[in-house]
């Protein structure tokens, strides 16, 4: 890039350089000293910056901890973490003084052009505190807060450096090695980039197929939701596509429509036949969910460079409100981003099947998604960026939704999802229209509900790890307001608002599209690729800090899957309870009923008739139990159903956890086996 360009693209300098003619013979002409208190300070605060960071990674890791979570340290340690700070600011100090004596004119504007290189350092110190694990998750709000006032003020500075980088000539070695990469053109950069994305996506599917699949044989997945969903689908391929008796065991598996308008169970059938049960199910969602990363890339790509498309396809993989509903046993919604970026991407490049296909897939998928695209068509309408196209979207998404919400569930049956918003009901009235008149009628107290510290964390878990980058235009917000009253408005119900379950999806999809679109926006900046880029690795930082924090890649200490922390280890005796759970569902024929505890409904529900203990409304042929997963409602059903001696005999028994009783079986050489089964059980 020529000079003339750069002073076209990259706006007025940080630096005024002086003529070199002025400068060239030592001391002609002397530059107020002023100029050197800014650059001054900067270095200083480098130094010290750089000084704390390397005294704290000395501290090991106890140590460092301790100190950051409860300022916690012995009297020498923070002596010499003292000497360190002092020889910090000191050291800049001196190299600034002595360049200035010996070089004067040219010292000065170098120390100018040291300080914006150097200015992104100045927050080195605070990495320890935004990688630390423990102090994340011991002040949730307060790390938030300060890994957002990082973003904010790593990316100007990110910026000034590379105003100053492009402002300055490069060096031999740097420009032969530019020269050398740009020569190489096998595999092309297209190619390379693409083949990235797909390696990490694939790389995203097995690694959680493979802890997921884990996690289910640890026991830890339950009848709520992957024993529903598998039950449902079982019944799908048998010719009763929306029957699931593990959700509605009173009405002989009523209608799944009744609870969520998931059509997508008519298309999943010819996946679901490769390998019915669980474990497909578990593979498809995190397939899906990884290999979202190339959708993503295409649409980003089509806005930014290739390199910065890829980026973010790679931010999206480690995303951690992507990892939480990944493991939180399975749901339609969870895969909705898949089919969103390949939307975007549609949109994008004007493909009209391929944008029909993907709005009719989102519609299958449930019927609160058909609000998410209005909420993109509406954003398409009002910036003018896609009118027609966003007309047609707003009015198709409303009205499916209004069939959908209002017609064919409550004639599939009744069920209680407005009750989310029970906080905001008018005069008793339990409906969306109540929600909507208290919104109306007094929308202070409509803003208190909003305001709650779990509301605040989760809105920052949201857009802290990009930066704040969607809030970079008021346009681009509309994209989040679906997301917001699914979650935000609700009431009363944790898992809206929290980053390990499934309505994170409502967030994720939009947050890297306004992403992407913010940096389009900065780009018009007479800065552009600079800002561009500062922005892109504020990003890379800051997610990465809240992913090896938050997420369930970088480490197994404290991620948290749906309701509980995620172990990645199968311990020696899970390794024989799954063993015993294998054996003891292979002796229950796939035609008969089963009744099991709540961990145990994921390893019975490839049937047709598979209940939660809880709820029983018939006699079944088998009962399976897991000891310490009886609740006070199952407790009694087993109270019920083992009332009678003679009606129900323990079949099989393993580990004193596992317990598979057979209904009508008895002989002498198993009665005493049965009682003792029952006194185990605590069934008088």
């Amino acid at each position: 890039m020529s000079a003339s360009e750069l002073e076209q693209t990259s706006g007025p300098p940080f630096v005024d350089v002086p003529d070199p003619q002025q400068v060239s013979e030592g001391r002609r002409r002397t530059l107020p000293p002023s100029r050197l208190i800014l650059p001054a300070l900067t270095l200083v605060l480098v130094g010290l910056s750089l000084a704390l960071f390397c005294r704290l990674l000395a501290l090991d890791p106890g140590t460092r901890q301790e100190f950051l979570t409860s300022n916690t340290l012995k009297a020498a340690a923070r002596a010499g973490i003292l000497r360190w700070a002092l020889a910090g600011v000191a050291l800049p100090l001196v190299g600034i003084v002595a360049a200035v004596l010996a070089r004067g004119d040219r010292a000065i504007v170098r120390v100018e052009a040291l300080g914006d290189v150097c200015a992104p350092l100045m927050l080195v110190c605070f990495l320890p505190i935004i990688f630390s694990v423990g102090f994340s998750h011991a002040n949730p709000l307060l790390y938030l807060l300060v890994l957002g006032a990082f973003g904010l003020l790593a990316q100007p500075l990110l910026c000034r450096t590379a105003v100053t980088l492009q402002r300055m000539p490069a060096p031999t070695i740097v420009e032969a090695i530019s020269h050398r990469l740009r020569a190489l053109r096998h595999p092309s950069p297209r190619v390379f980039w693409m083949a990235l994305v797909v390696v990490a996506a694939a790389g995203y599917t097995a690694y959680f197929s493979f802890y997921s699949i884990r996690n289910h044989h640890r026991l830890a997945t339950t009848a709520f939701d992957l024993g529903i969903y598998d039950n449902l689908m079982f019944n799908a391929i048998h010719g009763h596509p929306f029957r699931a008796t593990v959700l509605f065991p009173l009405t002989d598996g009523g209608n799944n429509l009744a609870s969520h308008a998931e059509f997508g169970v008519l298309w999943f059938i010819p996946f679901y036949l490769l390998h019915p049960g669980p474990q497909l199910m578990l593979i498809a969602q995190s397939m899906l969910l990884g290999f979202a990363a190339v959708p993503l890339y295409l649409f980003a790509r089509t806005q930014v460079s290739r390199p910065m498309a890829a980026v973010i396809a790679l931010a999206y993989l480690c995303f951690p409100p992507l990892h939480g509903p990944n493991f939180y046993d399975f749901h339609w919604l969870t895969l909705a981003p898949f089919f969103q970026f390949w939307l975007f991407w549609a949109i994008a490049t004007r493909r009209k099947v391929l944008t029909v296909v993907m709005i009719l897939m989102l519609f299958s998928l449930r019927e609160d998604l058909a609000v998410d695209l209005a909420g993109l068509g509406l954003f398409l309408l009002l910036t003018g960026i896609r009118p027609r196209l966003g007309l047609c979207l707003t009015v198709a998404s409303v009205t499916w939704f209004a069939i959908d919400r209002f017609v064919i569930m409550p004639l599939a049956g009744s069920w209680y999802f407005q009750n989310l918003y029970s906080g905001l009901f008018a005069d008793g009235v339990s409906s969306f229209g109540s929600v909507i008149k208290t919104i109306l009628t007094n929308p202070l107290f409509f803003i208190t509900t909003l305001m709650t510290q779990a509301k605040l964390e989760y809105v920052l878990h949201m857009l802290v790890p990009l930066a704040f980058l969607p809030l970079r235009r008021f346009s681009l917000v509309l994209l989040l307001l679906p997301a917001i009253f699914f979650t935000i408005m609700t009431t009363g119900y944790s898992p809206t608002i929290a980053i390990s379950f499934q309505y994170t999806t409502h967030w994720t999809p939009f947050v890297f599209l306004a992403s992407v679109l913010a940096l389009v926006v900065l780009a018009r900046r007479s800065d552009g690729r600079a800002a561009r880029w500062a922005a892109v690795a504020t990003v890379v930082v800051v997610l990465g800090a809240d992913s090896y924090t938050y997420g369930a890649i970088f480490q197994h200490e404290t991620f948290v899957g749906g309701f509980g922390r995620i172990q990645f280890e199968m311990t020696p005796l899970e390794e024989r309870r799954w063993k015993g759970m294998k054996e003891l569902v292979s002796m229950i024929p796939p035609g008969a009923s089963v009744a099991a505890t709540e961990n145990e409904t994921p390893h019975i529900s490839t049937r047709k008739n598979a209940y939660p203990l809880r709820v029983v409304p018939v006699p079944v042929d088998y009962i399976l139990v897991g000891k310490s997963h009886i609740g006070d409602l199952s407790r009694a059903f087993l109270n019920a159903a083992l009332a009678k001696p003679d009606e129900y005999g323990l079949l099989a028994e393993r580990d004193d956890e596992l317990y598979l009783f057979k209904r009508g079986y008895y002989s002498p050489a198993t009665a005493a086996a049965t009682m003792a089964a029952r006194r185990a059980l605590g069934v008088p």
